[in-house]
């Protein structure tokens, strides 16, 4: 296993970063709103292989798997930031908070039509094995996408299988007793409209040797594996994002492009028979990873396109933990932030800091080549004054 050393941080290194940035006159956290006692602070940075990070998955022994697609690369390259590209991989963040390639990918792994591999969300299944959205959008946009999954052995990964071809944008993914939810950002789109969804794969359909092939989107009509259907304005391309599920098993989807959080109820056949708007907030602007917490009765919202992070109660009551603008996340704030999970009472965010979306959507101006998760204590904290329900 190779083995990454990172910085993890304490109160002194945390004052020495700040008065680097300033002695540097870097870019730094501006326009700061958190709620009191919340504020975003560093809890890993990361080397510069570690150019993009997305999906984070909480393993059986408790540690962390990481996605790093390192899409990046190209961007980088260009600019003349970096000299070469860093392969796709997937990490482990330990109990000592060291970071570890986890799973280097092969070269049979790799796509066929493409060379590329792209992990993005990821979440361990009922078996043990880790399921990873391989979206492959960023590199061939015709149904290239794939769900892989990677085996796992007394807590060792050793080999990846492709479960799931044809889809256009994977996203996020979600398990749910022997049913994986997996978000398609890009069902299919024209001019006007953008259509995505989500995807409900059950486990047995994916032990058969061979991949599920998804029929392509059109007209309204796609594969049967389809639970729920968005319709928006192809604002910035990409639609159905993060997914989660609340204790009362009703699915919540965030849509990114249209700044909203759908709540939809399932049948026995994991299809949608009512969704409605759960959450559509002005301070909400681009709503990517979600997640829901039994203990705190509340869901945590990574916002991409406002570098933010929001606590969301069961009736759709929206505050925000934390929100900067521009930064490189140096000294903990929020860059890009696309994924969040708990840790105990720890609140871990990755940022993200994707190129595409940089300058065009949100806040963000310019990729930076610094990589960081970014944390924030909950613990014995008000978030809400009324009780949750």
């Amino acid at each position: 296993m190779k083995t990454i050393l990172v910085h993890k941080f304490n109160h002194h290194t945390y004052l020495l970063i700040l008065l680097g940035v300033i002695a540097m006159g870097c870019r730094s956290s501006r326009n700061v709103l958190q709620l009191d006692g919340y504020r975003a602070g560093p809890f890993i940075s990361l080397p510069v292989s570690y150019n993009t990070i997305d999906g984070m998955a909480m393993s059986p022994d408790s540690t962390i798997i990481l996605s790093v697609p390192n899409f990046n690369n190209e961007y980088l390259l260009q600019k003349g930031t970096i000299t070469a590209p860093s392969a796709a991989f997937m990490a482990v963040i330990g109990k000592s908070d060291l970071v570890n390639h986890w799973y280097d990918f092969k070269s049979d792994d790799l796509h066929p039509e493409t060379g590329k591999v792209g992990p993005m969300d990821c979440d361990f299944g009922p078996d043990g094995n880790l399921y990873v959205a391989d979206r492959q959008w960023f590199y061939n946009k015709d149904h290239k996408s794939r769900i892989v999954r990677i085996n796992v052995k007394d807590g060792t990964a050793i080999s990846m299988d492709v479960v799931v071809e044809g889809m256009v944008s994977c996203n996020g993914m979600y398990w749910k007793g022997n049913v994986l939810f997996v978000t398609e950002s890009v069902l299919e789109k024209n001019d006007s409209a953008l259509y995505s969804g989500v995807y409900a794969f059950k486990l047995n359909e994916m032990q058969q040797g061979s991949p599920l092939k998804v029929l392509p989107f059109s007209n309204g009509n796609g594969d049967s594996h389809l639970s729920v259907t968005f319709r928006s304005f192809n604002h910035m391309g990409s639609g159905a994002d993060g997914v989660t599920f609340d204790g009362q098993g009703n699915l919540y989807t965030t849509v990114i492009e249209e700044g909203t959080i759908y709540k939809s109820k399932l049948d026995e056949n994991n299809k949608a028979v009512d969704t409605k708007i759960f959450v559509k907030d002005k301070n909400i602007i681009g709503p990517d990873g979600l997640i829901y917490s039994s203990k705190y009765k509340l869901f945590f919202l990574a916002d991409f396109l406002a570098n933010a992070v929001h606590a969301i109660d069961l009736k759709g009551n929206v505050t925000t933990l934390h929100k900067n603008g521009d930064t490189n996340g140096v000294d903990g704030s929020l860059d890009q932030p696309a994924e969040v999970i708990l840790r105990g009472d720890e609140l871990l965010i990755v940022n993200m800091d994707m190129a595409w979306a940089s300058k065009e959507y949100g806040v963000n101006t310019e990729v930076d080549l610094e990589t960081n998760i970014s944390r924030i204590v909950l613990k014995k904290r008000k978030i809400f004054d009324k009780p949750k329900d």
